[in-house]
């Protein structure tokens, strides 16, 4: 009865179209894919009346073959493009579900002017979807270049909790419904760099599913996506590369070597959170520089993940099937830089172990060494890396012999290097060495539009990390992140959304679950100032103490209260102080605070 009632409710939608120029052609089907009504349009678009189409199977109405292959296996869509009675058309079909059943459909169908190069035709869709795949068991979805979900099946909508019907037309980031506890869809990523992401974990309703997403491309053109969620979690990697060819123009071996090479390393390009224009220009960039091969300088304020930009700038190049090390310039003592960096011989000094150390240099030989925090790197150290960046050999400490090292440079820092140039506190021909390429990572509050995404990131993070089922945050906290300006940038957020989770107790983190930094008034966002410490303190000291001794117990006491006045944490008192985060844990160590 209930069927009924839709079909007439839609048929009359339907005669009300008419009066609209593309002339809608409305086809009611039941379960069986027989047709039980047709409006008039029929007569004009296939020259067949109504009267002749009921009753009538559909798969036998001329070029309607794809349609059913479609609509038998669960497929709801809009804006398809299929050519049948010598002309091209666009069709649209919606299931009518009864009991969360499928009991009938609604299939639209109308003539198009659209550009025949921005679609594919339904015949190449098809080929793509139903290649090395069960696509009435594995999750599909198809997007426009626009993110816009196009065409869906009934398993991907059973997998994220939903109908069919209610994707369609959706952003595919809004293709979760809320409290989903599902991370957000990554095609447009995949759509932005054109590479494919095969066999990966992702998690969808409080699961790890795995899944591929490729990029769908036409002319040489990027013109929507296609991702697919495998029902049977031990799928085989190597049989999804089969269809490469078809989506994107890759040899499947090539291909599967690459999936190998980005499966060992830790992070890559993907990993890289943000869809704002500056974040999608600036990993254009990376991968174009990842490609050539120069050393690379990496400036962003702390915070801003320049780690996890060398890590994807390796990924991305030629090299990334060799080694990646890292090295804090900051974090390692000045008297063992040397040998950490360039190794050292046995009995090069007193306590080296027997049969010496390789250095990172010579670990990082053929892949790349990522120098962070290069900027804190001593001016007589400075002098050595210069000569390894120039002769491409090193000598480890207490050998007279040389070895050459092939090692691509990725160095970071948060300091204008400019200006430690001019003031002589740094190499001018070492920061020439390094400044090949330069990639400006920019501060969270420059690309705001970006924080939603990285906390529901985070969130996932945490949920699976503590077990918890966090969903989202309260109305009144989102406002709060939203007009902080995160003078700790990324870095910052996390450690916020960590804090949260070690208080939250229901569903959602609430304001009472923020730092009350971010809680005060908007013109109060930022962090306390600090207490400076009086001045008769060091009147006292005047004639007692060296200038560098008063210097010195200024710092101790700043820091002392930089401390005390973050509770403790080291990342609210280093962007209180205005230094790097290396900074600060080196300099609690040197003052035992």
């Amino acid at each position: 009865m209930r069927f009924m009632t839709d079909v007439n409710h839609i048929m009359r939608n339907g005669l009300e179209i008419l009066s609209n120029p593309e002339r809608l052609w409305i086809v009611v089907l039941d379960e069986n894919l027989r047709i039980v009504s047709s409006n008039y349009p029929c007569k004009s678009l296939a020259d067949i009346s109504p009267e002749e189409l009921t009753g009538k199977p559909l798969e036998d109405v001329d070029g309607f073959h794809d349609l059913c292959l479609l609509i038998d296996k669960g497929f709801c869509f809009s804006s398809q493009l299929f050519k049948a009675f010598e002309q091209n058309l666009v069709c649209d079909y919606e299931p009518i579900e009864e009991d969360n059943k499928p009991v009938g459909g609604i299939l639209s169908i109308r003539k198009t002017c659209l550009d025949e190069s921005q679609f594919f035709p339904l015949s190449e869709i098809i080929e793509i979807i139903t290649k090395d795949a069960d696509i009435q068991k594995d999750g599909v979805i198809i997007v426009n270049r626009e993110g816009v979900v196009t065409m869906v099946n009934r398993s991907f909508a059973v997998f994220v909790g939903t109908l069919p019907q209610n994707l369609i037309g959706k952003h595919c980031l809004k293709t979760y419904p809320a409290y989903s506890n599902s991370k957000l869809s990554r095609l447009p990523i995949v759509m932005q760099t054109g590479i494919a992401e095969i066999g990966v974990p992702h998690l969808i309703s409080g699961r790890d599913w795995i899944v591929s997403r490729y990029p769908l491309t036409k002319n040489g053109r990027v013109i929507g996506g296609f991702g697919k969620i495998h029902h049977d979690e031990k799928a085989q990697v190597l049989s999804d590369i089969s269809i490469q060819p078809l989506v994107q123009n890759i040899d499947a071996a090539k291909l599967a070597v690459a999936f190998k090479k980005r499966r060992d390393l830790r992070y890559d390009v993907h990993n890289i959170i943000g869809q704002s224009k500056i974040m999608l220009d600036l990993k254009g960039s990376l991968l174009q520089v990842a490609e050539r091969g120069s050393n690379v300088l990496l400036i962003g304020e702390s915070g801003t993940g320049k780690e996890l930009f060398a890590h994807a700038l390796h990924a991305a190049s030629k090299r990334s099937s060799g080694p990646f090390v890292e090295i804090n310039c900051a974090a390692i003592p000045e008297n063992l830089l040397e040998s950490e960096l360039f190794g050292y011989v046995e009995g090069a000094f007193t306590g080296a172990k027997k049969g010496g150390q390789v250095g990172k240099f010579e670990l990082a030989h053929a892949g790349t060494i990522f120098l962070d925090e290069i900027a804190e790197l001593p001016l007589h150290m400075q002098g050595k890396l210069l000569r390894v960046l120039q002769e491409k050999e090193l000598s480890p400490l207490g050998s007279t012999k040389t070895k050459h090292v092939d090692v691509r440079v990725v160095a970071a820092t948060n300091a204008d290097l400019q200006y430690l140039v001019n003031n002589g506190k740094f190499r001018m021909d070492l920061y020439y060495r390094l400044d090949i390429m330069t990639l400006h990572i920019p501060p969270l509050r420059e690309r705001a539009e970006d924080i939603f995404l990285l906390t529901k990131h985070y969130i996932d993070s945490f949920n699976a990390e503590f077990g918890l089922d966090v969903q989202d945050l309260a109305p009144d906290a989102w406002l709060a992140i939203k007009n902080y300006n995160f003078p700790g940038n990324v870095r910052e957020l996390r450690n916020i959304i960590e804090r949260a989770f070690n208080s939250v107790t229901g569903a959602l983190i609430e304001l009472k679950h923020l730092p009350n930094y971010i809680v005060q008034p908007p013109s109060h966002y930022s962090l306390p100032a600090l207490e400076l410490p009086a001045p008769v303190d060091f009147d006292e000291s005047l004639g007692k103490k060296t200038l560098p001794e008063m210097i010195e117990e200024l710092e101790k006491q700043l820091i002392e209260r930089a401390m005390k006045q973050t509770g403790g944490n080291k990342n609210e008192a280093a962007t209180l102080l205005g230094i790097s985060r290396a900074a600060i844990y080196k300099k609690t160590q040197k003052y035992n605070l």
